[in-house]
């Protein structure tokens, strides 16, 4: 079942299962790619942070040294409150950023296969093993624990609202419901993805085995014999030691290329449009909440 092999697939002839799949698998991928723009801001708060501490802290030993308490006072008592943040604000605004960035990834990372495995026993099975398990694993245990996690989310996030729920410091941020809520939207998008990866297992599993297509999840033949070629090669140069070889060829054993020919039967149609539009929605929802979390609209004002 190589990539090669399912382009030559008439798009108007795909079965409803593997539209509806690269549908879904093409909005959990929007998401996700948006969502990785979250980790600039959460590395610039990050560095600001610790430059803040770290340069203050080393700028007030200095004046301790010299006895200059006097500006070393007028320092903490005036110069900190100008700065634009305070620390423990930032320390929130960094696990805020770091919540919107991990939660809308997760499908993300699903439909690429991107996520941890333990794949001990599952990479040396067949094809059709692999679909086997990965039916299973997705029926009983992603889908349904990523749809129970969403329902506590909503709890979650409901009672932060109706108690109005604010950070414990003083200084922290507020609106921890807006935060909360971007948990919601994360689980229903990995559980989203679990459906596309569902839809085409099931379709491996039960559907003609004659038709080829590119699978999200599952390597095919020809992914396994290309890693069997890589890690060969790492033997060989393991051998006549030329480790630059080595990590160029382990390198790639991290990185599974799925072809732009797996969204091509969604690219056009009607329900793919549909979603394209939701996941602009979507995004714009969490990032307005994101700013919410630290009033940032009063700033604004």
């Amino acid at each position: 079942m190589s990539t090669e092999d399912s382009v030559t697939n008439d798009s108007a002839t795909v079965p409803i299962m593997l539209r509806w799949s690269e549908t879904l698998g093409s909005l959990a991928t929007t998401i996700g790619k948006w969502a990785t723009f979250f980790m600039i801001p959460m590395v610039g708060i990050t560095v600001w942070d610790v430059l803040q501490r770290k340069i203050m802290k080393f700028i007030g030993d200095i004046m301790l040294d010299m006895e200059w308490m006097t500006a070393r006072n007028w320092m903490y008592d005036n110069l900190l409150g100008w700065l634009p943040f305070q620390s423990t604000l930032l320390q929130e605004l960094e696990w805020h950023f770091h919540v919107a960035n991990f939660a809308l990834v997760l499908g993300y990372g699903y439909i690429f296969n991107r996520h941890v495995r333990v794949d001990l026993v599952r990479e040396k099975l067949s094809f059709r093993k692999q679909a086997w398990i990965e039916f299973f694993g997705v029926s009983f245990f992603m889908i349904p624990f990523c749809l129970m996690v969403a329902y506590f989310s909503v709890e979650y996030a409901v009672n932060a609202f109706e108690t109005n729920e604010q950070s414990a410091s003083l200084v922290g941020l507020s609106h921890r419901w807006a935060i909360k809520s971007i948990l919601v939207f994360g689980m229903i998008i990995a559980a989203l993805a679990g459906v596309a990866v569902w839809l085409q297992t099931a379709f491996a599993l039960f559907g003609p085995r004659d038709y080829a297509f590119p699978h999200f999840t599952i390597e095919n033949a020809d992914e396994k014999e290309e890693k069997r070629k890589i890690i060969e090669t790492m033997d060989a140069t393991l051998a006549d030691g030329s480790d630059e070889d080595k990590r160029g060829n382990s390198s790639k054993l991290l990185i599974r290329k799925i072809d732009d020919s797996t969204f091509e039967h969604a690219s056009t149609t009607t329900s793919q449009r549909v979603f394209t539009i939701l996941g602009v929605v979507v995004m714009l929802t969490v990032l307005a909440l994101v700013f919410h979390t630290f009033n940032f609209w009063n700033w604004l004002i």
